[in-house]
């Protein structure tokens, strides 16, 4: 059993799936449920805050129990950085965590480990590296850095690596392994589906 934060976990359904012909990826089945359901019951337990980040489908994210809200107009198509800045202006909490909800097998203790370290280190911002490879789709950061990201992106600039690089940021070591790994393609989601029942045993 994990510790409860008060923290804002806003899921990430993605972009346009091209490599999955087109499909929400949030709505894809894995063992029986959408990989939105998988995200929202693996931090349910840890966060007091959930939020779901999508441009379409709401009213079919919204069966699932969690409250959807989209990117700013200004912002359409400007990538998980818009998803971000629609989360830290509508949180209640004084953090969020962004989750991809199309990586289901994110580490129990991410949270955990990550609100530590921004506890103890003074930073802004802190994500995941395994393996030789930074996982910045998973951040947790600080809601006042709102106005930081506004500014960021109205000078159209894009990159997560960039804005992160301007605030105080840590990177947390994980084991390396497959608890980062996302699925892009319908190979892949083959693969987490083996993934998944080998887990279920």
């Amino acid at each position: 059993m994990h510790e409860s934060h008060d923290v804002c976990a806003l899921l990430l359904t993605g972009g346009r799936g091209q490599r999955m012909g087109g499909q929400d990826k949030g709505m894809l089945n894995l063992g029986g449920h959408p990989l939105v359901v998988h995200a929202r019951e693996r931090i349910c337990p840890q966060v007091t805050e959930i939020l779901l980040s999508a441009n379409r489908n709401h009213d079919l994210y919204r069966r699932w129990g969690v409250s959807v809200i989209a990117d700013e107009k200004e912002y359409l198509g400007a990538g998980p950085l818009a998803g971000l800045y629609a989360g830290l202006a509508y949180a209640t909490s004084s953090l969020v965590l962004t989750l991809p909800c199309d990586t289901p097998f994110f580490p129990d203790t991410l949270l955990h480990r990550l609100f530590q370290t921004l506890s103890t280190r003074d930073a802004e911002i802190v994500f995941p590296v395994s393996g030789g490879q930074s996982h910045q789709a998973f951040l947790l950061c600080r809601t006042h850095l709102k106005d930081s990201l506004k500014k960021y992106l109205d000078s159209g600039q894009r990159q997560v690596l960039g804005w992160v690089q301007s605030h105080r940021h840590v990177a947390v070591s994980f084991p390396d392994g497959d608890d980062f790994f996302n699925v892009n393609t319908p190979e892949e989601l083959a693969r987490a589906e083996t993934h998944y029942a080998e887990m279920s045993r």
